[in-house]
């Protein structure tokens, strides 16, 4: 019966949204899955760039708008923020921490679900709702699925089911993590850090979908997994955030092989090369951060960054006098800083 109702979900779906919709998304997916693949620097960061885009879109559908400098620079501010953004800044890190290490949703599924429910609803108190039964047709459903793109939507189907529709930011991490699950190994979950800048170092995910963004990246649409055509929209929505992924790929290389030639033509004991494989990993970095990195002094570190923003590598996304951070180029495009 649990298989009926998971096929007449996806039947409803395909009434409206027709299969070469799917198709059109998927050959996209494939794409960007495959050049990420082929190169894991550019996954680390496509993918630190897309999961704070995903995690600020998951909080402007829930009516709490943030901005990604307000995610991930808040932790270096001197001042009491406004509790508002506060607020939504935490809701937005709940959802960057579970697209940072997303868990393997077929083989631990009650374990992944139920981090989902505490990140995704953590002003709401109790365990999570779902049973056995519930995690047992999860895995039905990425089992039988014929696409990454069609077994996400039945996670979050289902999970909109499980939570009579009542936390729908839980579906949209399902949505991903589901989408992790079907395009490689889940098993890297563990692992927790602090501050949300450094839940876009060395991502842990295989998944290539921006359901949130998908949503409001070209207009704003009601994210409704249980309605045909809001099923509808979010595939339109999938396609156009993936071909623009795939579009921004090209800038991505560029600066890595910007990046990859100042390595090659450092001399002696230059650390350059050094602070370019920290950058790959961690694009948001304090002169602290690279001195203990490096293993350098304070002042080697400033000297090291302030090459790197001569060369084009990195620009300042904070300036006060008591702390300073900068980010990769393409990184500051996100914060708005470039």
């Amino acid at each position: 019966m649990g298989r009926m109702a998971d096929q007449e979900r996806m039947d409803n779906g395909a009434t409206i949204m027709s299969l070469a919709d799917v198709y059109r998304a998927e050959i996209l997916a494939a794409r960007l899955e495959g050049a990420l693949r082929a190169d894991a620097e550019l996954a680390m960061l496509w993918r630190a760039e897309a999961a704070v885009q995903e995690a600020c879109a998951s909080a402007w559908l829930e009516d709490l708008p943030v901005r990604p400098e307000t995610l991930l620079v808040r932790d270096f501010r001197a001042e009491v923020g406004d509790p508002d953004q506060d607020r939504a800044a935490l809701s937005a890190a709940g959802i960057l921490r579970g697209l940072h290490s997303p868990g393997d949703l077929l083989h631990m599924t009650e374990e992944v679900m139920s981090r989902i429910w505490a990140l995704s609803m953590r002003e709401v108190t109790g365990d999570a709702p779902f049973t056995t039964a519930d995690c047992a047709r999860i895995q039905t459903a990425l089992r039988d699925a014929e696409s990454p793109i069609l077994g996400a939507i039945a996670v979050a189907q289902l999970v909109s089911e499980f939570t009579e529709g009542q936390a729908p930011s839980v579906e949209r991490l399902a949505f991903v993590a589901a989408d992790h699950s079907l395009r490689g190994s889940g098993r890297f979950m563990l692992g927790e850090v602090e501050a949300p800048r450094h839940l876009i170092a060395a991502p842990r995910g295989n998944w290539v979908v921006q359901p949130s963004v998908a949503l409001v990246d070209n207009g704003f649409r009601l994210w409704s997994v249980m309605r045909p055509e809001r099923v509808a929209d979010l595939v339109a929505g999938l396609t156009h955030s993936l071909e623009r992924a795939v579009g921004s790929l090209a800038l991505h290389c560029r600066f890595l092989d910007h990046a990859r030639k100042l390595e090659a033509s450092a001399h002696g004991s230059s650390k350059t090369p050094e602070l370019m494989r920290l950058l790959m990993v961690q694009p948001i970095v304090s002169s602290g951060e690279v001195a203990a990195r490096l293993d350098i002094s304070p002042r080697g570190a400033l000297k090291l960054i302030d090459r790197a923003v001569e060369d084009g590598i990195l620009v300042k996304v904070v300036g006060r006098n008591t702390y300073r951070a900068w980010a990769t180029v393409p990184f500051a495009r996100v914060l708005g800083r470039r």
